[in-house]
């Protein structure tokens, strides 16, 4: 068969069709593409790009980001600030990808989640098509721009919001707040499946992280009241 281009390669192989090699691909946040493709050369290596299929306008509330240190460690203070008041995050960051995890998720109490609430009514979901197309022609042959949606409700509350204890414990002591927000969620959803349905994108990626690991819960200090 004919030589494949990079792209050519990597949609085969999602799309279960024949293809001339395995693709070796990367996510381009993990390393510069100029020095990937300087040590291996364009034609050896595929670039990942996330590409959200959707944006978010919400005009009545805000994010505000800081970052600062901690005992040498690298923080980031992330604020999203509401007409009904502010939640509140902390970050912390590891040295070799500069990648975060959580250390304080947003939401911790039921008056917090109503306060979730308000952004959420006041979020707009429109379609980020224009931006997908830049993706896809600016990266040209070496490689996909991944078109996403959100993580699906249950997934952005353990991962994005509350956390996985949290979220577990909130389940028990307040769980009308949990359903009421999952529900909020799901509404959102269904305009973002919507807009990704209509896309130009040839496939969409719905980024659940099903199988990663859960931390240990027996460590928690938590009682129930």
């Amino acid at each position: 068969m004919k030589k494949m281009t990079m792209k050519e390669r990597m949609m085969a192989v999602i799309q279960g069709e024949e293809h001339d090699q395995v693709p070796f691909a990367m996510y381009e946040i993990m390393f510069p593409k100029e020095q990937a493709f300087e040590v291996l050369g364009k034609d050896r290596i595929g670039i990942i790009r996330f590409s959200p299929i959707y944006r978010v306008e919400h005009p009545n509330c805000h994010f505000k980001s800081e970052i600062f240190y901690e005992n040498g460690s690298k923080m980031e203070h992330n604020s999203l600030i509401t007409p009904k008041g502010k939640l509140e995050e902390i970050r912390i960051f590891e040295p070799a990808y500069d990648s975060s995890t959580t250390k304080k998720h947003y939401i911790q109490t039921p008056a917090d989640y109503e306060i979730f609430w308000s952004y959420l009514d006041d979020c707009i979901i429109l379609d980020n098509y224009e931006h997908y197309l830049q993706d896809c022609a600016e990266l040209g042959e070496t490689g996909l721009a991944k078109a996403e949606v959100e993580r699906s409700p249950y997934q952005q509350l353990w991962i994005e919001w509350v956390g996985l204890e949290g979220l577990s414990i909130h389940l028990a002591e307040f769980p009308d707040h949990v359903e009421e927000t999952i529900l909020r969620l799901n509404k959102r959803a269904r305009k973002t499946f919507e807009i990704a349905y209509y896309s130009p994108a040839p496939f969409i990626d719905i980024p659940d992280n099903i199988t990663a690991a859960l931390p240990n819960m027996e460590k928690s200090t938590h009682t129930f009241g």
